[in-house]
Order: structure tokens, then sequence, then C-alpha cells
């Protein structure tokens, strides 16, 4: 049978349709934990759980004494589940592969049995049964672009809302696995409390805090025009090693929520307005209202030239980045970098 993928899987199981054998693989383990909870969820009547559901380990109990379990039928429920962890573990033996094989191809119908292996050989038995005779579901790690409209959609889905600027700080810290990710999303539920959404503030706060100190320490010393604060924070940021593009991102970001807070106020709009056009907390706008006062449109236009020089450079220069985000950060407070010497590259 050809692999399916998870969304696949979970539609299916959602509809009702339950395989008797399954294969889940690959390194995303919060996926295969979540697949087997929803199987379990979907095919197991909760009052008889304890009768109808049992986890064993390939490294503890052998392949007949776990064929024995899944070959036995159901007490009062129509089907049981069988969940065997390190499957590769039990199927080292010839003896082994030769039972496993003898099940998977002649399955009991009233059986969900569910093999986790990480990384299975389906050159060899029983994996090449396997490959013919069940549902293989691949738990692969998500490409970097996808990791936002997952975390995105996996915030929706518990009942907040998140925006795309946040999701993006939360990758940029956290990285792709899904569980170090759901960690994460677990604190900022917290933190926010009955807010019913999380900024990149909120991100910021929970998580970038752990690191030291945050994009938004920097964009918060740059409003505020303190040069020494905003290099110093600057030089220890990538000493930490923090992704030169998110900053590049981040302060744009910053700088555009000035250019539009000048429309804002030109609208006479109120605090909670403002707020709520910028994706703001109200607690952030005063600081950004201060932020403002210290910004000309003149100089707001000169970061956006100056943001756009230094993408463009780090992209394409061999310039040290340092020395590049450096003059950014003098052009974005001062508002010009003709006065300040430029090392050669």
């Amino acid at each position: 049978m050809p692999e399916i993928s998870f969304r696949d899987f979970q539609t299916r199981i959602e509809r009702g349709q339950i395989s008797p054998v399954y294969l889940f693989h690959g390194q995303e383990d919060l996926l295969i934990q979540e697949g087997v909870e929803l199987i379990i969820r979907k095919a197991v009547d909760p009052a008889t759980k304890s009768f109808n559901l049992d986890v064993v380990y390939g490294s503890k109990t052998d392949a007949k004494s776990a064929l024995s379990i899944a070959s036995s039928f159901p007490m009062m429920s129509q089907r049981r589940v069988v969940v065997i962890k390190e499957f590769e573990k039990l199927a080292a033996g010839e003896s082994a592969k030769e039972l496993l094989a003898g099940y998977i191809q002649r399955p009991l119908d009233s059986t969900c049995l569910v093999l986790i292996s990480p990384e299975p050989d389906f050159r060899r038995k029983p994996f090449t049964d396997i490959k013919k005779h069940a549902d293989i579901v691949e738990c692969r790690p998500l490409y970097d672009n996808q990791v936002p409209g997952w975390i995105l959609e996996r915030i929706r889905h518990q009942g907040k809302g998140i925006n795309l600027d946040a999701c993006q700080l939360l990758q940029a810290y956290t990285g792709n696995s899904l569980r170090a990710l759901q960690n994460e999303i677990d604190k900022l539920f917290i933190f926010i409390g009955d807010r019913g959404s999380i900024t990149a503030e909120d991100v910021s706060q929970v998580v970038g805090a752990t690191r030291g100190y945050t994009i938004f320490d920097l964009q918060n010393a740059i409003g505020r025009k303190e040069m020494n604060e905003a290099v110093r924070i600057l030089e220890r940021m990538l000493e930490l090693g923090e992704n030169h593009q998110l900053i590049i991102v981040m302060l744009t970001r910053f700088f555009h929520q000035l250019w539009k807070l000048a429309e804002l106020n030109a609208k006479r709009l109120s605090e909670r307005e403002m707020a709520a056009e910028l994706k703001v907390h109200p607690f952030y706008l005063k600081q950004y209202l201060g932020f403002a006062k210290n910004f000309s449109a003149e100089h707001v236009e000169a970061g956006f030239r100056a943001l756009l020089e230094a993408d463009a450079e780090l992209k394409s220069s061999s310039r040290d980045p340092h020395v590049v985000l450096d003059l950014l950060v003098y052009t974005l407070i001062r508002g010009s970098a003709e006065s300040i010497p430029v090392p050669a590259s």
C-alpha cells in the first residue's frame, strides 16, 4: 500500500475508516503520539478501555506474546487496540519475522494493531509485508516554510489567535521540532490567560527571554534612540547566534508600525482602536506611541531605505554581517549613515 500523509490519516480516522494494521514511522514523535491517541479515541470505548487497550514495548516482550494479545477478541466492545512501540526490536529474529508476517497478512478484523518504528527498513521482513498490507503513516519533520502555518493552525485549534509575525518569531526562537513548539505554545497560553490572541511581543517575553536579549529589546532601544544600549544588545544577540534575517524582518515590522501609527493618529482614533489596527496589546501601544514621537515621517522613510539596503547587502555581499547590522542600527537611530566611518569589506 502507498504511504499516506498524516493529514490524510487524520481525515480517514475522523470518518471512521480504521484499518486493522498501522505503521507509524519518522522523526516527528509528536505526530506519532497524536496519531496513536487519535486511533485510541476513535476505536476504543472509554468504558472498556482497561480491557481493550494494550501498549507493549518490543524491547520487553516477544513476537509470540504480542501477537497473542493482538489475536484476542475484544471484551464488551467491537474493537481492541494493541500498540507496539520499538517494533523493530520485536522483529529482530527470523522466527519473529515469520510470525509477524503471518499475522500482518491475515490480521484480526476486530483488532487495530499499531506499530511504531522510527526508521524501518522496507527492504526486509516483516516491513516488506507491512508495506503490502498495512497503512503506513510517515511522520516526517515539516519543511521550514510549513512551520508557521502549523503553528497558526495549532493555536487556532486550541481556541486562540496568533498573527504571522508571532508565528515566524516563535519558529525562529524554537526551531522546527513540533514537540518543542507545542511546549512553548503551552507556556504562551498560560502567559496570555483569557486574552484571545498571541502577539509577537508575547513570544518575545515568554520564549525569547530565555535566550537573553530579544529582538524587542533591540527594537525598544532603537525606539528610545539609545545608541549605546542598542549596539550592546545587538552585539549580545549576534554572539548568541541570532538570525540576521530575523533581525531585518522584525525591525522592518517595527518601522512599518511606526508609519502606520502616524496614519492612525491623524485619524484621531482611540488607543483601543489603534491597538486593534496594529494588532498589538494596548499595553504595548503606549510604548509605540512614545517611540513614534522620536521619529519624523522622513526618518521612518530613511529607516525603510536602510533596512532594504542592509537586507540586500546581507544576501549578496561578503561584508561582515556584524558590520552591516551595526551600521543599520546607527542609521535607524540617527537617520543617516554619512558621518560614520565604514570598514572596507
